[in-house]
């Protein structure tokens, strides 16, 4: 599956655009395998509960669909895993960040079992530590799968062997990375698929990639996944100000990033030209 975290749309002056949201999810559902709201790239960490509650009440998704829950205590995580139950969604939760030193492994699996135990939701871990500075024990996530409502992880880092672990162990969770320069790698290492942010501006050749593998074609799989590296690292690296430019570039209602982050990123020039060569080849989302 090619799952995109879609953006969340605001205007020029930082407010809120419930309709937008809707609007972009609906120009990319089609594109895809399911939808992330409120992931890294939705910026979840910058909306109130208020806008939270708004913006999943405009949705009304018809693939599968996560909702990124990014809070510091049990409390705050329960009353955003409602949220995601009121749309029939999975958590893709992240780990408490701000007292981490403080939290340890046990903390960890407090929180997680704890969100686990508390709803109907099936719970995804979220290991994304670029943006958490922090790491989720591999002895943690080992643990954490044997719950049986814990059933999945997105794994943003990059870090292959952790992958290699998840496989090794023969954890009984479906493995997404978030990663998009090294998913045929993930791939390879057992991942279901990709949570891309490059899955909302291009989904079609990342659907190539994953099907080009699946049916043993592996010469052409590494191939595109060559062709598509520089899109995706250049994308990793300008993140969600540069997504969101790119969207709007492509006439799609991606809005702006809320202030004080910049309309736009100074990695645009370099990726302008990345992004028309694939929209030449017809791999945009229009």
């Amino acid at each position: 599956m090619i799952i995109p975290p879609l953006p969340t749309p605001f205007d020029a002056r930082g407010r809120f655009d419930p309709q937008a949201f809707r609007e972009l999810a609906q120009a990319i559902e089609p594109h895809v395998d399911g939808l992330l709201f409120y992931g890294s790239n939705g910026e979840g960490v910058h909306l109130s509960r208020e806008e939270r509650i708004r913006g999943l009440a405009v949705q009304s998704p018809k693939k599968p669909t996560l909702v990124g829950i990014m809070e510091e205590t049990l409390a705050q995580g329960m009353a955003a895993l409602e949220e995601a139950e009121g749309l029939g969604a999975r958590a893709l939760v992240t780990p408490p960040r701000y007292y981490e030193a403080s939290l340890g492994p046990e903390g960890l699996l407090r929180y997680f079992c704890g969100l686990a135990e508390a709803g109907q939701s099936e719970v995804w871990l979220y290991h994304v530590p670029a943006n958490t500075k922090v790491q989720l024990p591999l002895p943690v996530v080992a643990e954490l799968a044997r719950h049986p409502r814990i059933t999945g992880i997105k794994d943003s880092s990059g870090e292959l062997s952790r992958l290699a672990f998840y496989a090794s162990q023969k954890l009984t969770l479906e493995v997404y990375t978030g990663h998009a320069p090294s998913f045929l790698g993930a791939l390879a290492l057992g991942a279901k698929g990709g949570i891309l942010a490059a899955a909302n501006l291009a989904p079609k050749p990342y659907k190539q990639l994953l099907e080009l593998w699946q049916s043993g074609k592996v010469v052409e799989a590494q191939a595109l996944q060559g062709e598509l590296e520089p899109f995706g690292r250049a994308l990793a690296q300008g993140g969600f100000v540069l997504l969101k430019q790119a969207l709007r570039y492509l006439g799609l209602p991606g809005g702006y990033p809320r202030p004080p982050y910049p309309s736009e990123s100074p990695a645009w020039p370099t990726f302008k030209p990345l992004l028309e060569g694939f929209r030449e080849r017809g791999w945009t989302v229009e």
